[in-house]
């Protein structure tokens, strides 16, 4: 690999990771996703989120932990295939997303962009 080869594939990456700390810490995108997460610093929606994860798995069964792990996992895989990080908020999503399709009295987050069939 050349230089300049070297030199375009790190400022796509570069690009790549400004994009996922703008995902981060975009106020608006949060509040428009999971609006329970308004007017929280990174490290409370961090630390919520983490919470509201823990309560989950106190909770449930064993087969709606696995159900959200694998959910989560293809959450981070499809990120992960743009080259970019899921967000911290992306967890609270996915969990909140699992939860209503349960029927679960929770918190209302955005809806999926493409609802499973």
């Amino acid at each position: 690999m050349g230089l300049k080869s070297w030199w375009r594939n790190y400022r796509a990456r570069a690009a790549l990771d400004r994009k996922s700390i703008e995902l981060n810490e975009n106020q608006d995108l949060i509040a428009a996703q999971v609006p329970e997460l308004t007017d929280m610093t990174s490290v409370e929606g961090m630390a919520y989120v983490l919470e509201q994860i823990n309560e989950w798995n106190k909770d449930c069964t064993p087969e709606q932990a696995q159900e959200l792990a694998t959910r989560l996992a293809a959450s981070q895989e499809s990120f992960t295939a743009d080259g970019l990080v899921m967000p911290y908020w992306g967890n609270l999503w996915v969990l909140r997303t699992y939860q209503l399709e349960l029927g679960l009295d929770v918190p209302r987050v955005a809806p999926p962009n493409n609802p499973a069939p």
